[in-house]
C-alpha cells in the first residue's frame, strides 16, 4: 500500500494473524501444540486471589484471567486462484499429468483471540477474526476445543459473539467501565500475536476518543500495550481484572500503538447481539455539519456550542420529535456535543427505541426535546442516500440570462439559484462551487437572483446560505469583503 501522510491510512484494522505467520515462529501446529489437561479452571467470573499488589507483580491478576482467554482459528474455503501462477512455473517442473486437475476451492487459515464473557460459553472477539469464515475452533488456556458458532456481528465497531458449547459451566471475565478509564491509567492485554497463545503484555491507555478512520463511531482506547498480528478481539483489561477494551487495530507504521474498542461500546448491546444477531443503534435521521468561526458569527452563536443539523429528513425520528433544520444541538443526555462525530456517537450509544433528551439552540433561544430512536439502516443504505431527496435538477446548462452579483457569484436563475461562476478574488471562492443552489440568505428562502442580490447586501458581518450541493443541506457562511 502506497505511504500516505493520512493516519488512518497507517492502520492496519484486521490484525489476525495468518497461518503462514504463525508457522515461521512455531515449531508445531499452535493447535495441536500441547495434549489436553483433566484439571479445568474454575468457572465463573476470574478475579485474582489472596493478596494482591500490582505494584508489586501482576502475575496473580493473569494467573486468574487466562483460564477465560481463548485462541480462534478460522478456516474459510476460497475459490484457488493459483492456476496462473503453475503456468508460469510449468516449463520449469513440466504440465500437470494428464487427467490432474486444479482443486476449484482451497482452504484459507487464520488466527485471533477472544475472550469468555459467560458461563453458557458466550465469548466476544472481532468481526474480522470471524467474518465469512466457513469453521471456527475456539481452544482454551486447557487446550480444550470447541466448534464456535457465529451468533452475531456488528462491523460498524468491529465485534462478533461466539457462541461454544460445553458440557460444564465455563470461567469468565467480567466487564467493567472504559469510560472511567484515564490516559496513564495501566492496563493488559493477553491474546494470541501470531499463534504465541496467552501472551501477556502490560502499558498504559496512551489516549482516548481516538479517530482513525474505521467507521462511524470510531472512539478508540489507544494504548502502548504491546499489540500485534493475532491479538485481534483479545482483552484490554484494567488492573482490577476487568475487561475496558477489546483490542482491533493497530498502526503498521509505528510501535506502542494499538487501539481497543472501549467496551461501554458493547454491554449494552449484547443482547441484541444475542437475540436477533446484529446491534439497533440509534438513529435521529438527520444530517449534521460542524461550526467554523464564521458560520457561527454569522448565526450569532458561539463556535464551541453545539453541531448545526444542516437537514432533518422527512419521516424520520427526528422531525417527529420536533427537530428543525438550522438547530444547534448542544447536548445529548447531558453529554456536551462538539462536533458532529461526537453526535454520531452519543446516538449510537442507545438502542432504537430508547428516548434521548436533546438540548438545542434554536433561532438564539434554548430548547429541549424528547425524542425517541430509531433504528440506525445499513451504511449501504445512507450512502446510496436513501433519505435524501431525488437527484438535483441543476438547471439547462447554456441558461440565457445571467446575473452578476456581489461576492464574485454569478448565478442562473429557473425558479431557484444556481451558482454558475465563484469569481477567485471574492470571499466566496472555497466556499461556494458551481451547481451549488442557493436555497435562503440569512433565513429567507431565495427563489430569484433579485431575492439573493437583496441577501448579500443586507447589513452584518456575514451571510448564511442554505445551498444544496450533491444532493445534501449545507450551511455556507459568507464574510463580507
Amino acid at each position: 500500500m502506497k505511504r500516505s501522510t493520512a493516519f488512518a491510512s497507517l492502520v492496519a484494522f484486521g490484525i489476525g494473524a495468518s497461518a503462514a505467520e504463525a508457522t515461521n515462529l512455531l515449531v508445531a501446529d499452535p493447535l495441536e501444540e500441547a495434549p489436553l489437561t483433566s484439571d479445568r479452571p474454575i468457572p465463573g467470573p476470574q478475579h485474582p486471589t489472596g493478596e494482591y499488589s500490582p505494584t508489586q507483580s501482576l502475575a496473580p491478576l493473569v494467573e486468574a484471567l487466562q483460564p477465560a482467554i481463548v485462541n480462534i482459528h478460522v478456516e474459510q474455503k476460497v475459490p484457488n486462484d493459483m492456476m496462473p501462477m503453475l503456468d508460469f512455473f510449468s516449463p520449469f517442473f513440466g504440465q500437470p499429468q494428464q487427467g490432474q486437475q486444479m482443486p476449484e476451492y482451497r482452504v484459507k487459515t487464520g488466527q485471533g483471540s477472544g475472550f469468555l464473557i459467560s458461563a453458557d460459553g458466550y465469548l466476544l472477539t472481532n468481526n474480522h477474526v470471524v467474518a465469512d469464515a466457513d469453521k471456527v475452533t475456539v481452544r482454551l488456556s486447557d487446550n480444550h476445543e470447541y466448534e464456535g458458532i457465529v451468533v452475531g456481528t456488528d462491523a460498524r465497531i468491529d465485534i462478533a459473539l461466539v457462541k461454544i458449547k460445553a458440557d460444564e459451566d465455563l470461567p469468565y471475565v467480567a466487564s467493567g467501565e472504559s469510560e472511567s478509564m484515564k490516559v496513564g491509567d495501566w492496563v493488559v492485554a493477553i491474546g494470541n500475536p501470531f499463534g504465541l497463545s496467552h501472551t501477556v503484555t502490560a502499558g498504559i491507555v496512551s489516549a482516548k476518543g481516538r479517530v482513525i478512520g474505521a467507521g462511524p463511531y470510531d472512539d478508540f482506547i489507544q494504548t502502548d500495550a504491546s499489540i500485534n498480528p493475532g491479538n485481534s478481539g483479545g482483552p484490554l483489561f484494567n488492573l482490577a481484572g476487568e475487561v475496558i477494551g477489546i483490542n482491533t487495530a493497530i498502526n503498521a507504521a509505528g510501535q506502542g500503538i494499538g487501539f481497543a474498542v472501549p467496551i461501554d461500546m458493547v454491554t449494552p448491546f449484547l443482547e441484541d447481539l444475542k437475540a436477533h444477531g446484529e446491534i439497533a443503534r440509534g438513529w435521529l435521521g438527520v444530517s449534521v455539519q460542524d461550526l467554523d468561526e464564521e458560520l457561527a458569527a454569522g448565526l450569532q452563536i458561539d463556535s464551541n456550542t453545539g453541531v448545526l443539523l444542516s437537514e432533518v429528513y422527512a419521516d424520520q425520528p427526528g422531525e417527529k420529535a420536533g427537530l428543525h433544520t438550522g438547530d444547534v444541538v448542544q447536548h445529548i443526555n447531558g453529554t456536551a456535543i462538539t462536533d458532529s462525530k461526537a453526535l454520531i456517537r452519543a446516538v449510537g450509544r442507545y438502542r432504537a427505541g430508547e428516548t434521548v433528551e436533546i438540548e438545542l439552540l434554536r433561532n438564539g433561544t434554548v430548547k429541549t426535546i424528547k425524542a425517541p430512536l430509531g433504528k440506525r439502516p445499513s451504511e449501504k443504505e445512507i450512502r446510496t442516500a436513501r433519505y435524501e431527496p431525488g437527484a438535483l435538477n441543476r438547471g439547462p446548462s447554456n441558461a440565457p440570462i445571467l446575473k452578476k452579483l456581489g461576492f464574485g457569484i454569478t448565478a442562473a436563475p429557473d425558479g431557484s439559484v444556481v451558482v454558475n461562476r465563484v469569481d477567485a478574488d471574492h470571499p466566496a471562492h472555497g466556499r461556494l462551487k458551481i451547481g451549488d443552489r442557493i436555497l435562503e440568505a440569512n433565513g429567507e428562502r431565495i427563489g430569484s437572483t433579485a431575492q439573493l442580490a437583496t441577501a448579500l447586501h443586507q447589513r452584518g458581518k456575514h451571510i448564511v446560505l442554505v445551498v444544496k450541493r450533491d444532493r445534501r443541506r449545507i450551511y455556507v457562511a459568507l464574510p463580507r469583503p
